[in-house]
Parts: C-alpha cells; sequence; structure tokens
C-alpha cells in the first residue's frame, strides 16, 4: 500500500483545503472554521491540570498526514439500512447522506484542555465512523467498526460521529489495530449524541502498535431520560492521553463510564474525564480499572461536577489500580465540584497497590503457581467492569484481546 501524506507541520488553511479537494462547499467551510478554532487554541504547555501527567516532547510530529484511510469494515443487516440506520465511513456517508451528516458533524466544543486535538482532527480527518440510528429504531446486535491501520511512520486524525435518535437503541465496537515497531500520530476522536429516551452502548477497544502515540477526545452529550454505557479497553500503545467529556443535558439520564486499561513495559495511559451534570434526576458513575506490569504507568484525572441547576442527581467515579511490578505506578485524582445543596449523592473512590498477599496465598493454597494465581485475580478484578457491559459479544472480544496481557482463562486455572 501506498502512503500518501502531507506533512502536519506544513498543515495550514491552504493544506486544509486541500484535504478537502471536492468536497461540498459547506464541509470546507466547516473545515476552515475548525482549522481557525486550532490556531486560535495554543499546544498545551503541561501547565494545565490535565497535561501535567503527559509531555509532548516526544510526540511524532514528523510523520506526514495519512491522507488515504485505512481499510475499515462496516457490516449492517439490509433491513436496518431499510429502517433508516446508516453505518459506514464518515467519507462515505458525507457523499451519501450529506444533509444529513451537515446538520451533526462538528456542532460542539469539548473540554478546554482537549480542544487543540478536537479541532485539528474536525480540520483534518480523512477517515472515521458514522453510525445514525433514527427516532424508534432498535439495532439489537452489536456493531463492529474494524480498522487495521497500516505500517510506516505517519498521522492519523480520525473522526467518529455517532448519532442516536429519540427512542433509538444501539450497540457499537470500534476496534482499532496497528504494527509494532514505528511511531506513529493517532488523533482519533469520538462525537457521541444520544436523544430523548434513547440506549447506547459504546466500546472502543485500542490495540495500536508499540510506538504509537494515541492522543484523543471522546464527547458524550446525554440526552432527557437517555441511558449511555461507554467502554474504554486500552491495550496497545506507547502512550495514551485521552480526555472524556460527558454532559448530562437531558432530565433524567443515566450514564456509566467504564475503562479496563491493561499496559506493560513502559507504556503510559493517561485519562482525563469530565462528569458534567446539567439536568436535573440525572445519574453518571464512572468506573476504571487498571492492570500495571513492568515499568507501565497509568494516570487518571476526574473531575465531577454538578451545577447549580442541576437538581436530585447522583454520581460516582471510582478509579482502582493494580501494580503488578514495584516499578509500575499510578496516580489517581478524583475531584468533586458541587455546585448546589440539592443532591443524592456525590462521591469518589481512588486506590493504588499490590495483590492483596491473603488472596495470592488462597489462591496458592489450592494448588496454583504464583502466576497462574495473579492471573486469576487480575481476571477476578477486571470482571467488575466487564460484568456492567450489556453485550456478550462485545465482551468476549475484549476479554481475548487482553488475554495478551492478563491471560486466559485456562491460563488462570492452570
Amino acid at each position: 500500500m501506498t502512503i500518501q501524506t502531507i506533512p502536519v507541520g506544513a498543515l495550514d488553511a491552504g493544506t486544509i483545503e486541500q484535504i478537502s479537494g471536492a468536497e461540498p462547499a459547506w464541509l470546507r467551510a466547516l473545515r476552515g472554521e475548525w482549522w481557525s478554532r486550532v490556531e486560535a487554541n495554543p499546544w498545551p504547555t503541561g501547565a494545565e491540570e490535565e497535561w501535567r501527567r503527559t509531555s509532548l516532547d516526544g510526540l511524532p510530529r514528523d510523520g506526514g498526514l495519512l491522507l488515504d484511510p485505512p481499510i475499515a469494515t462496516y457490516e449492517l443487516d439490509p433491513q436496518l439500512a431499510k429502517r433508516g440506520v446508516i453505518f459506514s465511513d464518515l467519507a462515505s456517508a458525507v457523499r451519501e447522506h450529506g444533509d444529513l451528516v451537515r446538520a451533526w458533524l462538528g456542532r460542539h466544543d469539548t473540554l478546554s484542555a482537549q480542544m487543540p486535538f478536537w479541532g485539528r482532527s474536525l480540520a483534518a480527518w480523512t477517515g472515521g465512523t458514522f453510525l445514525y440510528v433514527p427516532k424508534g429504531v432498535m439495532v439489537d446486535g452489536p456493531l463492529t467498526a474494524r480498522t487495521t491501520l497500516p505500517t510506516g511512520a505517519y498521522t492519523y486524525l480520525p473522526h467518529t460521529l455517532v448519532v442516536v435518535e429519540e427512542d433509538a437503541s444501539a450497540t457499537l465496537l470500534e476496534e482499532i489495530s496497528s504494527p509494532d515497531g514505528r511511531a506513529v500520530w493517532f488523533g482519533g476522536t469520538a462525537d457521541v449524541q444520544v436523544g430523548y429516551g434513547a440506549r447506547l452502548r459504546y466500546a472502543n477497544l485500542q490495540r495500536l502498535g508499540d510506538e504509537v502515540w494515541r492522543i484523543g477526545a471522546q464527547r458524550v452529550e446525554v440526552g432527557q431520560d437517555a441511558n449511555v454505557t461507554t467502554l474504554n479497553a486500552e491495550i496497545g500503545s506507547a502512550i495514551s492521553k485521552v480526555g472524556m467529556d460527558v454532559r448530562m443535558t437531558g432530565k433524567g439520564g443515566t450514564s456509566r463510564l467504564l475503562g479496563l486499561l491493561a499496559a506493560g513495559g513502559a507504556q503510559s495511559i493517561d485519562f482525563n474525564s469530565c462528569q458534567d451534570l446539567l439536568g436535573s434526576h440525572t445519574t453518571s458513575d464512572l468506573l476504571y480499572l487498571s492492570a500495571l506490569y513492568d515499568a507501565s504507568h497509568a494516570s487518571f484525572y476526574g473531575v465531577t461536577r454538578v451545577r447549580p441547576e442541576a437538581k436530585q442527581t447522583s454520581s460516582y467515579q471510582e478509579c482502582r489500580n493494580l501494580l503488578l511490578s514495584p516499578k509500575a505506578g499510578a496516580e489517581p485524582i478524583p475531584v468533586l465540584e458541587i455546585e448546589t445543596n440539592d443532591i443524592l449523592r456525590c462521591g469518589h473512590g481512588a486506590t493504588a497497590g499490590a495483590i492483596d498477599p491473603i488472596q495470592r496465598f488462597y489462591a496458592q493454597s489450592r494448588g496454583m503457581s504464583s502466576e497462574a494465581a495473579e492471573r486469576m485475580i487480575v481476571r477476578g478484578f477486571f470482571e467488575r467492569v466487564v460484568a456492567q457491559f450489556d453485550s456478550e459479544p462485545i465482551k468476549a472480544r475484549v476479554l481475548d484481546a487482553l488475554a495478551a496481557r492478563i491471560g486466559t482463562t485456562d491460563e488462570a486455572a492452570a
């Protein structure tokens, strides 16, 4: 495969116009607007709280911007297509459903810490996923968007747009993988918008190569009486830095944010989140678990913000880190910003530590080796998250991917 690129350092209004090519005028204008925002938003300095634990000094910025999107697979039941469900790459959606994409694409900001990368993705995307589920349509089985990046050193800035309209339902798995050994800047972003009474389960499985920098952002807007579950499963990459912006805008909405981080070697995984409760009677719970081997490190900076106008809300954030090596480290930092007295619940929990020696002793007293006991305990630790994601095929896929790091059920029983 021949890779066509534009030097990332040469990106400007002119090259953004070049990327747009023969696209419709509205999209060329939208890309230009977002590039103007990029130029107005300075690169993080490291002084921002969200960027204090990940330095961008080593970000591979010399690789050109990937112009030819990598091969991605999308499968959709023709009966669902007849009912108006659209599931494709973003560029095809623009060509075939331009007015619909135009109504939803690039309409929102995200956290200020992620704006430089959110803006770059919206200005310079060359790939990404589009899922649209119209009002009242229920998609029973999971939809899967699987992308494999090519070999090489480059920058790829895809954007995913998910729209689930009123009283609709869907389950989506996005899986991204790439070969080891080449420095890549993967700057994928996702904008998820879920309408009144709708339900979405969204999983992102990251299996990038060992020299990849993942610098991403996810924005989720939960409408009135909507129910959204997100799962981020992080396995690959050298550096991962992801900002999650969850906006509970509709009265009675529910969100559940789940994360499984399994890191080894010198990997660094850094998440920052904001659960922004704007609507009354909303519920937002976060549970992120990490298993850290070798000299890997995980950071989590999470803010729960309860706005003055949000009454009778319930929220919690929990971050637990299992240190499986004396050199592994974790830094969970929960923050609560409560601007009203009228709440039902708002709390947090955070820990980092080694396996409980009593647990290990108990397992080994049943004949397990030290290694098998460790694998069983880690899989049991992760089960708290896995059990909360309501899709058996996606659970199986995530556990299969995690096996490369934490072992299989058979190995745990050995």
